[in-house]
């Protein structure tokens, strides 16, 4: 069985909010391209912590690093995958113990680094207790993680559920990717909600690093007009645009080379222009 095919059977039945959410205007490939771009061309020492049930982001690096096996017939079966840190104790009595990082996080080459996803997520998601909210953060603080990567992504699902509070509260910046369609002004007010009751629920300082627009196909007029009214909303103009945004590169959906952005010149102009911005947001954030 393939990682691809383990992705197709997983299926949700979520409230009204959440499928609104997880309608694709928020383009999550963007975050591993990102990380994957500063790991092997701006030699940056990444971190990718996939928390997303469907665990796309950990399918993309397996099969880069060509680790699809090793994934399924050991680190699955070893239980080295992100499942590690939400599991609950056996006794109320009993004190979580996280996992120590050499655990969990798996080293893919010298400077990229990932917390492997796993579909068997959705077995945890039941419990969502405040506590199991603050696993990520408190296995980064006491790892002392941040001590070892210039950068860590956290790509969690699309939804509202106990994996995306656990990376927002574990966060100090997100990023927005946004799909142009008619539906992305909802999108965006909708995470807008969910960040300012955990910001006030966790007394959390997170910040937007800004707001990317992705796979445009052509800069049409009715594109234009979509993203002039996404820039103009009360909320969405808080959050900065990118100069840059992706164009649609189908190689990226059925390209040999896979779904990573550098591996096809197209697709590695725009997220190598990102990956400057991106930088240059993150150093200079104050000045904002």
């Amino acid at each position: 069985m393939k990682l691809k095919d383990l992705a197709e059977i997983l299926e949700y039945s979520e409230d009204n909010l959440s499928n609104k959410l997880r309608n694709d205007n928020f383009s999550k490939r963007e975050l591993r391209k990102i990380a994957e771009y500063l790991a092997h061309y701006m030699d940056k020492k990444v971190l990718l912590i996939d928390l997303d049930p469907q665990f796309n982001a950990t399918q993309s690096m397996m099969n880069l690093f060509d680790m699809e096996e090793k994934y399924l017939n050991e680190f699955c079966k070893e239980n080295r995958t992100v499942k590690k840190l939400f599991e609950s104790t056996t006794e109320i009595s009993e004190r979580p113990q996280l996992p120590s990082a050499s655990d969990l996080i798996i080293e893919l080459d010298k400077n990229m680094s990932i917390i492997l996803g796993t579909i068997n997520l959705i077995f945890e998601d039941k419990n969502n207790s405040s506590a199991r909210t603050k696993r990520v953060k408190k296995f980064i603080i006491e790892n002392e993680i941040k001590n070892v990567y210039d950068y860590i992504f956290i790509d969690c699902p699309p939804t509202i559920s106990l994996y995306t509070d656990a990376a927002l509260i574990a966060s100090n910046f997100y990023l927005v990717p946004i799909k142009v369609d008619r539906y992305s002004i909802l999108g965006v007010q909708l995470l807008h909600q969910v960040i300012a009751r955990l910001s006030y629920d966790e007394d959390l300082t997170l910040q937007p690093i800004g707001k990317v627009f992705t796979m445009i196909d052509s800069m049409t007029d009715k594109t234009k007009k979509i993203i002039e009214t996404i820039e103009n909303d009360e909320i969405s103009k808080d959050i900065k645009s990118f100069a840059t945004y992706t164009t649609y590169v189908r190689d990226l959906m059925v390209g040999n080379k896979g779904n990573i952005a550098s591996k096809y010149s197209k697709s590695e102009n725009d997220i190598r222009e990102i990956c400057k911005e991106f930088v240059e947001r993150i150093e200079n954030y104050d000045k904002l």
